[in-house]
């Protein structure tokens, strides 16, 4: 065996061995469909928008036109494979298992995006994302702002004292939220407590004696019932004894208009400033 012969033999050989030792080579993708919100808001906030083909009817449209595929639950299979996606991005959070399955039966590329319990876990699932997209410096940039401005949240509400919260994300029956949730970490970026902080839970039901009982100083209503909230208010205003009620700290939150509950970090920072406008009014308008 000659020189270049012996050469193009080892070449394939290490491309064997790089290959079986799990060493991924990074794809360009240029037809992506996101089933989910926050990644159609990562997508963006990636710089990578006109790689963006198709989306649900709940996320952020953007500037560049892009397919409507249907919902969370029910994408329109029939249209995703007319587009002829070269990746199809899912949460765990909101869509389910069944049609992250069936995309894959369907030869499709599927990568499917963890759930967050907690600030820090939504930052890795971001940086994940960024770099199966081969956008690690983006991603980084978009974690590293993030953090920074959080901590100056934190940060400028130090002379304030903490505050005990309420939680209603469901009236009928009443839900609430526990440590479990990212949603909690917002209380901490905001010095407030949650007054289920202590159950290792994500969701779940409570009654109404309970909390009178826990006697919270703020009441956030960020319902995802199809209720008016308005008339929430209303209700929770019979109960005057709850220092909330007492001191008319009951609010609404427009789940309809913002990300808080499906966030990107960023978004993460704006839910905060927005729950520090709500409960303690505009105290950045010196920034």
């Amino acid at each position: 065996m000659n020189f270049f012969k012996k050469n193009i033999v080892y070449v394939f050989a290490l491309l064997f061995l790089l290959t079986d030792a799990n060493i991924v080579w990074s794809r360009e993708y240029k037809r992506i469909v996101s089933l989910a919100p926050s990644v159609t808001l990562s997508l963006y906030e990636l710089g990578i928008e006109r790689a963006v083909i198709g989306i649900t009817v709940y996320c952020p449209k953007g500037i560049v036109r892009k397919e409507i595929v249907g919902t969370l639950l029910e994408p329109n299979t029939e249209k995703i494979i007319l587009l002829n996606p070269d990746l199809i991005i899912l949460t765990k959070e909101g869509n389910t298992k069944a049609t992250a399955e069936k995309f894959k039966h369907l030869g499709f590329e599927v990568y499917v995006m963890d759930v967050a319990e907690s600030f820090n876990e939504m930052c890795a699932n971001y940086f994940n994302l960024a770099k199966k997209l081969n956008k690690e410096k983006n991603g980084e940039k978009v974690i590293n702002t993030a953090k920074y401005l959080l901590k100056k949240i934190h940060d400028k509400l130090k002379s304030f004292g903490e505050l005990k919260v309420f939680w209603e994300i469901g009236a009928r029956p009443l839900f609430t939220l526990g440590k479990r949730s990212f949603i909690n970490d917002y209380n901490y970026y905001t010095r407030m407590i949650n007054v289920y902080d202590n159950f290792n839970s994500r969701y779940f039901i409570v009654d109404i004696e309970d909390v009178i009982k826990r006697n919270p100083d703020v009441i956030l209503l960020a319902n995802m019932d199809d209720i008016n909230n308005s008339e929430e208010i209303i209700r929770w205003n019979r109960y005057k004894m709850i220092k909330a009620v007492k001191n008319n700290k009951v609010f609404m939150i427009s789940v309809g208009n913002s990300y808080i509950f499906s966030p990107t970090p960023l978004e993460f920072v704006k839910g905060a400033a927005m729950l520090v406008k709500i409960v303690h009014g505009n105290i950045f308008n010196d920034k």
